[in-house]
């Protein structure tokens, strides 16, 4: 089955519950840093996901 590129980061995101955005990074290789951000900016204007800075970092939290 092939997941539209927003459906696949939602699916992923909802499945660990709590992901830093480099690890989201790596579940998905055939999209550039870019369009990663921009879907996680997307999802996260529409209230799907949460997005947190930890430190130096982000991370990424299925909103229930």
């Amino acid at each position: 089955m092939t997941y539209q590129p927003a459906t696949k980061l939602l699916a992923i995101v909802q499945e660990r519950r709590c992901i830093r955005l480099e690890e989201l990074l790596a579940c998905c290789p055939e999209l550039t840093w870019n369009q990663v951000f921009s879907l996680v900016d997307t999802l996260s204007r529409q209230a799907m996901i949460r997005l947190q800075r930890r430190g130096f970092d982000y991370e990424l939290r299925a909103v229930s």
